[in-house]
């Protein structure tokens, strides 16, 4: 792409943006994609205050920010061959930043709000797309359209409200999560788990009550009046010296005639370190993850002696869904017969040692040339280096048969 493509790209992306927030957003909660229940736009900000969650959405992110993607193409023939160079917006989707930005955002807003959702805002003379406005997911409206809206959408089409405007399936670009079946939009962690008893809140008051307790030295407790004739200005008199006391980290001083039987409290449990281990284990459920890359209990005794294998575990049960919906979703963004894909060779990247051993295994078996080895090495060409000859197999030298004992003459 030129220079002067890239710029008009680039005011294109912007004039969108412009023109998406003109109208604050404004829509209604029953228009809500996502009905994330009271938690609101803070919703993103809260989640991560929630250490598990917090660790949870930021590795899902840089996983996914950080891979490459590529576009192959068959060309009408039995096999893919990567399009090169990268279609610009595999590249760099929007123009305003860099792709890991832009893939980790979308990839938080698919975990907790069931969606990633983008206008599309710029396509190249073949009308494939080139540039991509990211907006959050919670202020999109998605439904059938009833034929009078102003995106002339014929009846029964699926429309997008953003910014009080209109768009048709055609102008976005929307993963969708785990859904009912004909369901226009995703399900995603906080409208799945916010439910007044929901593992989010639970976490989140946990965490609360731990601040709570260990900012004030105050545990839990009763105070007991033990004279029948006291009165309730003398026992609200009492609870405020006592409270105070204690949070001036002072010695306190109750009546002859009251007493204070705090409610179980012992170190272990004013930490709330059981409940908030099982709260983190909670966590780690909802996102699929295997609990010790939160730094849950895993309750098991399976290891694994290299990072390929963790790498394998995390990509086979908890990443490949998810990225298969962003591949997809991607592919249907250019011409028939090309498809989208995460390059996962970085992610899966083996030590150095078993990575030239299976070079050289392709090589000797035929299948793998060795420009394409140094290709996958990131090494650059040599020349000429597929025409030279295989070398030769050591063999082992023939070990020299015993001789033969000699026939004696018989007489």
């Amino acid at each position: 792409m030129g220079l002067g493509r890239t710029f008009m790209r680039a005011a294109v992306a912007e004039q969108h943006m412009r023109m998406l927030v003109s109208d604050g957003w404004n829509i209604g909660p029953s228009a809500d994609i996502t009905g994330d229940r009271g938690w609101g736009w803070s919703g993103f900000v809260r989640a991560l205050g929630i250490p598990g969650v917090g660790r949870a959405l930021g590795l899902y992110a840089d996983l996914i920010g950080g891979l490459p993607w590529d576009a192959y193409t068959d060309r009408g023939r039995a096999y893919l061959e990567k399009i090169h160079p990268r279609p610009v917006l595999l590249e760099q989707p929007n123009p305003e930043e860099v792709r890991t930005a832009t893939f980790g955002a979308w990839m938080v807003d698919y975990l907790l709000h069931g969606n990633a959702v983008g206008v599309i805002a710029a396509r190249n003379a073949l009308g494939v797309p080139t540039a991509v406005v990211p907006v959050p997911a919670r202020r999109v409206g998605v439904r059938r359209s009833d034929g009078w809206t102003d995106a002339l959408l014929p009846k029964g089409a699926i429309e997008y409200s953003i910014g009080g405007r209109t768009f048709g399936a055609h102008q976005i670009i929307h993963v969708k999560g785990l859904a009912e079946p004909g369901d226009l939009r995703g399900v995603g962690v906080l409208e799945a788990h916010l439910n007044g008893a929901g593992s989010l809140d639970l976490a989140a008051e946990l965490a609360r009550q731990a601040r709570n307790i260990g900012g004030s030295g105050v545990p839990t407790g009763v105070l007991k009046a033990l004279n029948p004739d006291v009165t309730k200005d003398q026992m609200l008199e009492a609870k405020a010296g006592w409270l105070l006391a204690q949070r001036d980290r002072t010695v306190a001083a109750l009546g002859p005639g009251t007493e204070f039987e705090a409610l179980a409290w012992n170190p272990e449990e004013l930490q709330l370190i059981e409940a908030r281990k099982l709260s983190l284990l909670e966590v780690a459920n909802l996102f699929g993850l295997p609990p010790r890359f939160l730094g849950a209990p895993a309750g098991d005794s399976m290891t694994y002696s290299t990072s390929e294998a963790e790498g394998i575990e995390l990509l086979k049960y908890s990443l490949s869904g998810h990225l298969s919906r962003f591949e997809q979703t991607l592919s249907l963004l250019y011409p028939r017969g090309t498809q989208v894909k995460a390059n996962l060779d970085a992610f899966l990247r083996s030590d150095t040692k078993a990575r030239y051993d299976a070079h050289r295994t392709g090589i000797e078996a035929g299948f793998l040339l060795r420009s394409e080895a140094r290709e996958l090495e990131d090494l650059p060409p040599v020349e000429g280096i597929d025409d030279k000859p295989e070398p030769p197999a050591e063999t082992e030298p023939a070990t020299p048969a015993d001789p033969e004992p000699e026939e004696e003459d018989q007489p």
